[in-house]
């Protein structure tokens, strides 16, 4: 029998039928687009019933309703919707003009929220909210993370810099003056955990485009010092990782501060009370004290697994997993520098944020402040992600299959070797 008839045989089974099924739609042209679409939905959706009940006791207790954070969540994601379609539907042009506003708008946000007396709002020890007279108070940090990913695929995919990105200074120049402005404005607000994901995104955005390994390491050793510094120099972040370490490495024997928060406890409690299929649907019981004010923000994916369980966990990870992986194959299908930097840009934000999130859930991290994208309640957060995703339908748009697909023009299927996430062009031309 031929390795063909092995392989077209009946004796392959159920699992072998449905890889074959999903081999055949992800040849589809549109298969990336549709992807994203869905994964995105089903998080959203997930997301809104989470905030509704994991914030329902804590709602009660400050407004007086339970649903008041439900329905603002509800209300922030029907915003979101026609912002996603619409950016889903603009051109790269479009994209590169916007691009240079947003990133100028966002340093101007960002500043208005550090002025003294001025129109920022602290919470939490952080003045990261900006209230501009009647308007809701808004977060520019949030923004300013699809606003920096857009801007710097901007400048590394003008044709001339694109030729020179294996000059360091073509490279850097004026991509890190710029995004470490943004960076700088960020530690103002005194918010580390929106800094380090900031940072990361410029580190990642570097990577995609090929940056020299020299380059990236003395850039993580100063981000590294600037987050020692700022952790050294606060008690509250202090205080939080000393009793992180103390908990996780007694053998240094480090004397935990005396009052610390006990929601990393909470939390740990909340997953294991959930077991393989939760408590229900609304039935959490770490939310009515134990996790007090995080529970629909940092804390949200415990809650989630106290109420539904390690199925329900495993659900939003695989959706998560299904996004990234779906982000990362649009930038390797594309040829076009810009969209390539962008979808990864986009795909390694939302991963990296995620992950910071589900590691400080499970106690592996010390607490971030960091939300899970499009799970946790925060409106700033959960409209940034829907931008997010509407750039990364554009650029799903943008595959040259799915360009000839909605030109009405039929194509063949043609596999391309896959050698990186992004494989800048001025490789291949040497």
């Amino acid at each position: 029998m031929s390795a063909r008839d092995v392989e077209t045989s009946p004796r392959r089974g159920f699992f072998g039928a449905a890889a074959e099924i999903g081999r055949d739609a992800l040849r589809r042209p549109l298969a990336d687009y549709y992807l994203i679409m869905a994964s995105a939905a089903a998080m959203v959706g997930i997301g809104l019933f989470m905030v509704l009940s994991a914030s329902s006791v804590f709602a009660m207790f400050t407004t007086g309703s339970p649903y008041t954070y439900g329905k603002w969540q509800l209300m922030v994601a029907v915003i979101g919707v026609p912002v996603a379609l619409v950016c889903s539907r603009l051109s790269q042009r479009t994209y590169e003009l916007l691009s240079w506003v947003a990133v100028g708008g966002a340093i101007v946000l960002l500043a208005l929220t550090i002025v003294p007396h001025g129109f920022g709002v602290s919470s939490g020890g952080n003045q990261a909210w900006l209230k501009l007279g009647p308007l809701p108070a808004i977060q520019p940090s949030e923004f300013a993370k699809p606003a920096l990913v857009i801007w710097s695929a901007t400048l590394f995919a003008t044709p001339w810099r694109a030729r020179k990105l294996d000059r360091t200074r073509v490279l850097l120049m004026p991509y890190l003056p710029i995004a470490g402005l943004v960076l700088v404005l960020v530690l103002a607000e005194k918010d580390l955990g929106t800094a380090v994901i900031i940072a990361l995104i410029i580190l990642l955005q570097l990577w995609f485009v090929g940056a020299r390994g020299k380059t990236l390491a003395a850039l993580i050793g100063v981000a590294g010092v600037g987050a020692a510094i700022m952790v050294i120099t606060s008690a509250t972040r202090r205080a939080k990782v000393l009793a992180f370490l103390a908990g996780k490495l007694p053998f240094l024997h480090l004397t935990p501060p005396p009052v610390t928060s006990d929601q990393p406890d909470n939390a740990l409690y909340a997953l294991a009370t959930g077991g393989w299929w939760g408590v229900g649907p609304g039935a959490s019981r770490q939310k009515w004290g134990g996790l007090y004010n995080g529970a629909h923000t940092d804390y949200i994916l415990a809650v989630l697994g106290e109420e539904l369980g390690l199925f329900g966990v495993l659900v939003v990870l695989g959706l998560l997993f299904t996004l990234v992986y779906t982000g990362l194959r649009i930038a390797h299908r594309s040829k076009n520098t810009f969209w390539r930097v962008t979808a990864a840009g986009m795909t390694g934000w939302l991963m990296v944020q995620a992950t910071i999130n589900t590691l400080v859930a499970f106690g592996l991290m010390p607490v971030m402040g960091v939300p899970f994208p499009m799970l946790s309640y925060g409106g700033s957060a959960l409209l940034a992600c829907f931008v997010a995703i509407g750039v990364l339908l554009a650029a799903a748009r943008h595959e040259p299959e799915a360009e000839k697909a909605l030109s009405g023009r039929k194509s063949p299927n043609k596999a391309r070797p896959v050698t990186g996430v992004v494989v800048a062009q001025r490789r291949t031309s040497k």
